[in-house]
């Protein structure tokens, strides 16, 4: 028998068991980087699509792209660490890689792992005794099996070789996806990697107008404009573009409108956001395009903080400044020169300051004159100044602004320069003391007042009489004075002896004033009323005269009468004399109408006495008699008699029955007095006859003179013919 040595036999077991685990070993890490490599490139490629995926449809801004590479690239380092940092970290120790080997190797029947435990029961307890043969037996059954081990049954080559086609095919897509389309990979490493904001190619491309790096500024309140030009690379322009806009609020969205017709497979849209007052976010869809990262900036326009206005007076009217209060409507005399300087409430940029009439014709459009424009070298500033022209109807001046921002006021400001016509003089005046007819010898006083708005150059009193005419200057207008006040103190006298008119001719009277307007080329005339008198004789003006003596007599006998039949109605029948109420109020009314009667009848005899006196034809006797004797009396009896009897009677109307003051004595009184002066009017009327009669008589003899002398100029002309 052939003696076996037992070390050797081990040794070399226990060399060929560990020499397969190292092998199992080393082939179980490579299978651990090989299956998470795969896993990582599906993984970063499946990001890398769904990436590109959602870019591509929703194009978020470079903060939402941001997020999702952070999110892919923490996917794929989960993975390697989940997947081989954490795996190669765990230690493939003997036991547990003969475990391994006899899960999926049932003929080892736990002899690999108590091989694995006497190799390393050898190695740190070798002074411990062991049944020799059986380990011998054990390790000799366990390393004749070796050569059954398979990897395959314990890597689940299936699993790793489906994870490394699945790896190589979405490398291999991606590779030929690159090439067949190196621009969308391009923008897609640009917008991802670099995270810059490059658009992707789309079929559709959108672009608004009106926005600069994206934002619109609009003026506060105002409505705006959202326009975009969608343009189809292939095919049509898309049917529906809708505008979405958030503020405040919640996103809102509308359906945009076609604007104007379809171009080269390009269309426009727009629509209108009314009364935009906050910020608004503003994103636009059409077709497959997107725009996004637009906003409308809501800003205050400039506005007009003041305006200081002032004109310069025409040559005529003495030149010269005057300042003008700033409003909508600024009146301005009729051809002066207006300076205005605005100051916005914003630092400008541009500015423009227009004019245009204030009435257009309707026949063609709105004429419109800029009268000056900002400076660009002023741009910065708050103020623009301008002169207009002349102004010689009312015009419209329109101020335009627009701030740095470019922002303009939404509708210019407008201010009305009414131009203020140099109106012509205004004349009211009247003959005092004059009636339709005057002697050749009256002096006519003019009274009233001449008036200009801006100054009078002059007047005349215009007297024409059959071929005589004559304009009379009245010194007192000077030039450039305004209002010439022609009082009854101190009338202008218009004298007519010095034009020797004729009994019987007519004689017109008219004022004729003059400005110094020179607009028009002549000055504002006006002419007041005129005057048509009759020239007459002294005695036909007496007998004028005298006949309105007689009904002013008639008039004064009247309210004798009306007085006296209400102091018969104030005698009760019983003869009580405390009238009544109603007799007592009648009695008031009558005594207040015969003094107003009185009063009247009173002037008119003072006219009568002022009208012989401005024709020249005063007498002594005749200022005695009107005045002294009938129009003082008269107007004392007003004041005196006829107020007392209208107290008395007032005051027996307000008491009671028992303490009413009688009012017939006072009647009594006032009626008196009045008989008395109507009995001096009646004297006087009688000498008035007498004075008419010997008036006829010398009319008469008169007569007879100019007939004989009629009839001698006759006999002598017979004379003369006979032979």
């Amino acid at each position: 028998m052939v003696a076996v040595n037992h070390q050797a036999v081990t040794e070399e077991s226990i060399a060929a068991i560990r020499g397969m685990l190292a092998g199992l070993r080393r082939r179980t890490r490579s299978w651990i980087w090989a299956e998470s490599l795969a896993a990582v490139v599906v993984v970063a490629v499946t990001g890398g699509w769904l990436t590109l995926l959602l870019d591509r449809l929703v194009e978020p801004p470079a903060g939402a792209r941001a997020a999702l590479l952070g999110i892919l690239v923490a996917a794929v380092a989960w993975v390697l660490v989940t997947r081989l940092v954490v795996r190669l970290a765990v230690p493939l120790t003997d036991a547990s890689l003969a475990l391994a080997v006899e899960r999926t190797h049932p003929a080892f029947a736990d002899g690999l792992s108590t091989a694995v435990a006497y190799a390393h029961h050898r190695e740190s307890r070798a002074d411990e005794p062991v049944d020799e043969a059986l380990v011998d037996a054990t390790l000799s059954t366990v390393a004749a099996r070796l050569g059954d081990v398979r990897a395959a049954a314990i890597f689940r080559r299936g699993r790793l070789a489906v994870l490394t086609l699945a790896a190589l095919a979405a490398l291999a897509g991606t590779a030929a996806a690159a090439v067949a389309g190196p621009a969308l990979a391009t923008v897609w490493a640009r917008r991802m990697l670099a995270l810059a904001d490059v658009p992707w190619p789309r079929r559709v491309t959108l672009e608004a107008e009106g926005f600069s790096n994206g934002v619109m500024v609009v003026p506060r309140g105002s409505d705006v404009e959202v326009s975009v030009r969608a343009t189809a690379a292939e095919g049509e322009p898309p049917e529906v573009v809708e505008l979405r806009t958030r503020g405040s609020g919640a996103w809102r969205t509308e359906r945009m409108g076609t604007r104007g017709g379809t171009a080269a497979a390009s269309q426009r849209y727009g629509h209108t956001l009314k009364a935009v007052g906050e910020d608004q976010a503003v994103e636009v869809r059409g077709g497959d395009a997107r725009l996004r990262g637009l906003s409308i900036s809501v800003a205050d326009p400039p506005a007009l903080a003041a305006v200081e206005l002032t004109y310069t007076l025409p040559d005529y009217l003495g030149g010269g400044s005057r300042r003008a209060a700033a409003s909508r409507t600024v009146p301005v005399p009729r051809g002066s020169l207006v300076d205005l300087t605005c100051t916005a409430t914003k630092p400008l940029a541009a500015a423009v300051i227009a004019l245009r009439p204030a009435v257009e014709h309707a026949a063609g459009p709105p004429t419109e004159q800029r009268l000056t424009e900002l400076d660009p070298a002023l741009a910065g500033g708050l103020s623009i100044a301008a002169r207009t022209p002349p102004i010689d109807a009312d015009t419209v001046v329109l101020i335009r602004l627009t701030d740095q921002a470019g922002l303009a006021n939404r509708d210019p400001v407008a201010l009305l320069l009414t131009a203020v016509a140099d109106q012509p003089p205004r004349l009211a005046l009247r003959l005092a003391g004059i009636s339709t007819a005057v002697t050749p010898q009256a002096v006519l006083p003019v009274e009233g007042t001449i008036s200009d708005d801006h100054g009078l150059a002059s007047a005349t009193v215009s007297l024409v009489a059959g071929e005589i005419a004559r304009d009379l200057p009245i010194a007192r207008v000077e030039g450039g004075v305004e209002v010439v006040e022609l009082t009854a103190e101190r009338p202008e006298l218009v004298r007519l002896a010095e034009l020797g008119l004729a009994v019987g001719t007519r004689l017109e009277v008219k004022v004729l004033a003059r400005d110094g307007c020179t607009l028009d080329g002549a000055a504002n005339v006006a002419e007041g009323d005129t005057w048509t008198l009759e020239v007459v004789s002294p005695e036909a003006l007496q007998a004028m005269l005298e006949a309105r003596e007689v009904l002013l007599r008639r008039r004064f006998e009247a309210a004798i009468d009306d007085l006296a039949k209400a102091r018969e109605l104030a005698v009760s029948v019983a003869g009580n004399v405390a009238p009544d109420d109603v007799s007592a109020r009648r009695c008031g009314e009558a005594t207040a109408r015969a003094g107003g009667e009185t009063a009247e009848i009173a002037e008119e005899f003072r006219g009568i006495h002022r009208e012989f006196a401005n024709n020249a034809a005063m007498t002594p006797e005749l200022d005695v008699r009107l005045i002294a004797e009938i129009a003082d009396p008269l107007a004392a009896m007003v004041t005196g008699e006829l107020a007392a009897a209208a107290a008395v009677c007032r005051a027996a109307s307000a008491e009671a029955a028992a303490g009413r003051p009688p009012i017939v004595p006072a009647l009594d009184v006032a009626l008196a007095r009045m008989r008395t002066v109507l009995e001096r009017m009646l004297e006087l009327e009688s000498v008035n006859e007498v004075i008419e009669r010997l008036r006829g008589v010398i009319r008469a003899q008169e007569e007879i003179r100019r007939e004989t002398l009629e009839r001698q100029r006759k006999r002598g002309r017979e004379a003369l013919e006979s032979p």
